[in-house]
């Protein structure tokens, strides 16, 4: 059985534990993980060295949780050879209390997908994600997400998982819907999900449909579009979760805003969640669509992106929004957040914001 750690007792969950109370044991907050680069283009590779090193930075800063393979470090554009060597990687880290969590993707096949679910518990991964295939075309509707996510949730309970569903339509094409997940939850191997992530930019037609159905009453709703984090934590309570690619560049002030929650300090949490808001937007091209955290990525000195590059343009945007931003306090745990390496392009100009 494959076994997690909780982040809150620093003690490890079976995902049998996980999957018997998802609401009281599933992780409040995870990092959506970039993925370190070097190299050059066409295509650049995983720094290995670097992803370990950063995740060891996450575990010892507490973290709960690590996402691998999510869109936040443009996993879905890494081939399946990749995604294996990067899960693999991964799992070298030493996470101590913090619980890993693998996300697979439908178009890589079923052959390849039931080869790598089965060697998850090896690698130490309690819970695997699914998200519908962007290989599905526009206007598929339930009937072909379900169709083609039901093995491989079955597969994955085969291995004694626990199993997350994502609704992503930036990545995928399509989203995952309430009453597809329902019927999911209620097919083969569905008592082994435990959470649904969602990451759409509509909450009215998204997260709070998912957690107002009565079906999935017993999972944990996890908010994944930042903006609408204050209102997840606010209307989900102890249902409500987050799995945040902007915690990743934002960790401390994402960890001073559950605080906010835990003490159901709304006001506080406002104004800090104003914030990442604001970093958010510097980063977002279009507001349709989710922003492109690479940009900070490689001001964290993790390297460029998979198949592109960050222009030095766009990293002083992000630079100018951080000194911009009203309350010290906010500038100071944003910018301890994007030197948590230590020594990034920008590690000078982010001390300067923090140290003092």
């Amino acid at each position: 059985m494959a076994q997690g750690n909780s982040g809150a007792e620093g003690m490890p969950f079976s995902s049998a534990e996980l999957i018997e109370d998802p609401v009281g044991r599933y992780p409040q907050a995870t990092v959506a993980c970039f993925d370190p680069t070097r190299g050059n283009l066409p295509r650049r590779h995983l720094d290995e060295a670097r992803t370990v090193a950063m995740l060891g930075h996450l575990a010892a800063a507490g973290v709960e949780a690590v996402l691998i393979a999510s869109s936040t470090g443009q996993g879905h554009l890494r081939n399946h050879r990749e995604l294996v060597d990067w899960l693999r990687c991964a799992a070298r880290a030493r996470l101590g209390a913090t619980l890993p969590i693998a996300l697979l993707r439908p178009e890589d096949g079923t052959q390849a997908n039931a080869r790598l679910i089965a060697q998850l518990p090896e690698l130490g991964y309690p819970v695997v994600f699914f998200r519908p295939g962007n290989d599905l075309p526009p206007a598929a509707g339930d009937a072909a997400v379900v169709a083609q996510l039901a093995p491989l949730v079955a597969s994955a309970a085969d291995q004694g998982l626990a199993i997350g569903l994502y609704t992503v339509p930036d990545v995928s094409g399509l989203p995952l819907t309430p009453a597809a997940a329902a019927q999911l939850v209620a097919g083969p191997g569905g008592g082994h999900i435990v959470a649904i992530k969602i990451t759409e930019v509509d909450y009215a037609q998204s997260t709070a449909q998912f957690l107002a159905h009565p079906d999935l009453q017993r999972l944990k709703i996890v908010q994944g579009w930042d903006p609408h984090l204050a209102r997840a934590l606010r209307e989900g309570g102890p249902r409500a979760g987050i799995t945040s690619g902007l915690m990743a560049l934002a960790l401390y002030q994402y960890q001073y805003i559950l605080g906010c929650a835990d003490r159901a300090d709304w006001d506080a949490l406002t104004v800090a969640q104003a914030a990442v808001n604001t970093l958010f937007r510097a980063m977002q091209d279009d507001p349709q669509h989710f922003s492109e955290l690479q940009r900070a990525k490689y001001l964290m000195g993790l390297g460029h992106p998979l198949t592109g590059t960050v222009s030095e343009g766009q990293v002083e945007r992000i630079l100018e929004t951080l000194r911009a931003l009203p309350r010290a306090a906010d500038r100071q745990r944003i910018a301890r957040s994007l030197d948590l390496m230590g020594d990034g392009p920008c590690h000078a100009a982010l001390r300067t914001l923090y140290a003092a």
